[in-house]
């Protein structure tokens, strides 16, 4: 019989170096056995994937996604674009919201080059006119939204004393504010559904953060509660709200943090060696959490903040303290 081309079922597994990219093309052409596990020799991550086994059954993703509406904000680069990616190689129709419009557009064109459904819609998230807009088109063009995924966000590195009211208020609204829009949106549809799973982008700064981000731990010690708030008022309907708490990985955000160092990879390799998992997390990595969190896998997970960091908030610092070594 014929065997399907490609991705795996099994998608947690021990190593990260058995397991490949949600969505990633390269899995395509690789055997797989009746284990359902893509090995290959290379570094790797997770993969959803096209094409039936002997049975004729369809990839578990293909199988929860196909046919549903999900709209992803910040879509357009780094753990956004994995998801978007993810989903729409999963057979969902993908909305892809951002500011980023020449890359937005160009990543929903190489997904509908593939034959797949994804569209592109311009939106701040942290005006209320686009996220009504942007909400509004999807009904009209797809009808009900099943999930959304929060993950606009913009970076901020400066101390209380030289931030200004300007620059403290545009990380607030659309760090927070453009999340409280997202999940307002999302949940007015959702109730009216009674089904729908709204996942937002978390950090671990909401919980353990350092001197000069005031204004980006504050936006997202905001997320958290969002999320705890938002998932109690949303249970009674049927729909579920979670977080996912990313932690370093490999985004165009921390590239251009090393990129402003003198020596960027001294300090990529100094990053990498600083996690639990001696490596920087891939966009993919966090794909693969929300869109668990997006499946009926999840089925019983609503209120939750969920860890994706290789460890990094399980431990203190290394080193013992000079009273521990007396």
């Amino acid at each position: 019989m014929a065997r399907r081309r490609c991705v795996t079922r099994k998608l947690f597994v021990a190593s990260p170096r058995d397991v490949r990219y949600v969505g990633d093309d390269s899995t395509r052409g690789a055997e797989c056995g009746k284990d359902l596990e893509c090995r290959s020799a290379t570094t790797v991550q997770t993969s959803a994937c096209t094409g039936s086994h002997e049975n004729g059954a369809p990839t578990m993703w293909n199988e929860i996604f196909a046919g549903s509406t999900v709209i992803v904000s910040g879509g357009a680069t780094g753990i956004g674009a994995a998801a978007v990616s993810g989903f729409a190689r999963a057979g969902a129709n993908t909305v892809l919201a951002d500011v980023a419009d020449e890359l937005g557009e160009v990543l929903v064109a190489s997904l509908v080059d593939e034959g797949l459904h994804a569209d592109y819609r311009h939106c701040d998230v942290s005006v209320e006119s686009d996220v009504e807009r942007t909400f509004a088109w999807v009904a009209e063009r797809y009808g009900a939204i099943d999930v959304v995924f929060a993950n606009a966000g913009i970076e901020w590195t400066k101390d209380a004393r030289h931030t200004t009211l300007g620059e403290w208020q545009r990380v607030i609204d659309v760090n927070l504010t453009g999340m409280f829009l997202v999940g307002r949106a999302s949940l007015r549809s959702m109730c009216e559904n009674a089904r729908g799973a709204l996942i937002m982008t978390s950090s671990p700064h909401a919980v353990a953060t350092v001197a000069d981000t005031v204004a980006y731990a504050a936006s997202k010690g905001g997320v958290s509660a969002l999320v705890h708030a938002l998932s109690l008022e949303a249970a009674p309907y049927n729909v579920r709200v979670n977080g996912v708490v990313p932690g370093t990985i490999d985004t165009p955000m921390v590239r251009r943090e090393l990129q402003a160092s003198s020596n960027p990879e001294l300090q990529h390799s100094l990053l990498a060696s600083s996690q639990p998992l001696q490596r920087v997390g891939q966009s993919e990595d966090v794909a693969n959490l929300v869109m668990f969190l997006a499946s009926p896998m999840a089925g019983f997970i609503t209120g939750a903040l969920m860890p994706v960091d290789g460890g990094l908030m399980a431990g203190l610092p290394t080193g013992s303290p000079a009273s521990y070594q007396d």
